[in-house]
């Protein structure tokens, strides 16, 4: 069963290799020799897969203008993993999993220098912070690595609950701003200070900008940080199917310790949280314990 452990200890680490070996080494280093070592005292081995929703949620800790009022997006969060049984009722828990996260904030707010057209970002004095009203959505997709301890207790032949809780590191992917809608351009919160613009033929008069068309799909990969470390806690139930197979339900949050923003001058610190309920299935494969030799 050695073999199969360190198989799953390989999957879980070149799935990821490719992309982020080389900005990662230490962290992908540190998750396998936690793996290699757990896999020596395990007595047994639960394999399993997890299927759930997340509900993500972007915490501004500074009620930043660009990054509060960011409302939850509820996204797939799943994966597989392994299930290290070190005693009868404790184990490590590894997980790769795939998660979607992010947030979305629509109405009047602030708009980002990135969303500026051109010809107006270059007739603006800098350091001004214009308004409009529109539909924005923050998504990003995360390859998540949950190191977990696990303590069980069983509620007889059939049901059981336990806790677990321990750090995880995520691995964005792709993260895009997805922007919908038109609006005219102000230069105050409330809407009332549209942007005017002169009209021919005297240029003495003024009208307001006419709105604005902010569909757009737009990768903000440059202003993230690639990676996130936080701390996951979760309580489940387990149902068995019979001696090797059940059925779970997991319910677990989690908070990343890492700023999301690289520009926390401009943007404030904003963390991402998540909440998130899962069902699964899980196998048991059992150590085979050598027998002493007979005199």
């Amino acid at each position: 069963m050695n073999l199969i452990r360190k198989l799953f200890i390989f999957l879980l680490l070149f799935l990821i290799f490719k992309r982020f070996f080389m900005k990662n080494f230490r962290n992908l280093l540190f998750v396998f020799l936690v793996l290699t070592l757990t896999t020596n005292y395990a007595q047994s081995t639960k394999y399993g897969i997890r299927l759930g929703v997340g509900l993500p949620k972007l915490k501004s800790t500074d009620d930043n203008i660009y990054s509060k009022d960011y409302e939850t997006v509820a996204g797939f969060d799943g994966g597989i993993f392994a299930d290290f049984g070190i005693t009868e009722n404790f184990s490590i828990k590894a997980e790769l999993a795939y998660a979607r996260k992010g947030g979305e904030r629509n109405g009047m707010q602030p708009i980002l220098s990135a969303l500026l057209p051109p010809d107006l970002s270059a007739i603006l004095p800098p350091g001004t912070t214009i308004w409009a009203d529109f539909e924005n959505k923050a998504v990003f997709s995360y390859i998540e690595i949950p190191i977990l301890a696990k303590y069980e207790w069983s509620l007889g032949n059939t049901w059981g609950i336990y806790v677990n809780g321990g750090f995880y590191v995520d691995f964005i992917i792709n993260p895009e701003q997805v922007t919908k809608g038109e609006s005219t351009i102000y230069l105050d919160e409330a809407g009332t200070m549209p942007i005017m613009i002169p009209i021919p033929p005297t240029y003495q008069e003024y009208v307001p900008l006419p709105p604005q068309d902010f569909t757009a799909t737009t990768n903000i990969e440059k202003d993230l940080a690639n990676m996130d470390f936080g701390g996951m806690l979760g309580i489940g139930v387990t149902a068995n199917i019979n001696e090797n197979s059940e059925l779970l339900f997991d319910v677990r949050g989690s908070y990343g310790f890492i700023p999301l923003q690289n520009d926390v001058d401009l943007y404030g610190t904003v963390h991402m949280g998540s909440l998130t309920f899962s069902l699964g299935y899980a196998y048991t494969i059992t150590k085979k314990t050598k027998k002493a030799p007979t005199n």
